[in-house]
């Protein structure tokens, strides 16, 4: 996929240069396909906080602060260390 930072229109330190490739389309925790987050570090896909809440689980325990909507590029993205969207 390799999404560049610039795409985010969103000056913030944690994005990492280049956006990781989805691990793939399913969380890989609980198995859900619906909401979910991909981490811009190192590709984990997990479900949003109104399911499980694995995306913000990985997340907050790699310390990978960067999350985005999926299919990335079509939604948000948000950092947890700023707390905001981006």
């Amino acid at each position: 996929m390799e999404l560049a930072r610039d795409a985010l229109n969103s000056a913030c330190e944690h994005v990492p240069d280049t956006i990781a490739t989805p691990n793939g389309d399913r969380c890989q925790e609980c198995g859900s396909d619906n909401r979910l987050r991909l981490c811009a570090t190192c590709g984990h896909v997990g479900c949003c906080e109104s399911q499980a809440g694995h995306g913000r689980a990985h997340a907050l325990g790699e310390k990978h602060p960067v999350i985005l909507e999926m299919p990335a590029g079509k939604g948000f993205a948000w950092c947890y260390v700023e707390s905001r969207y981006l």
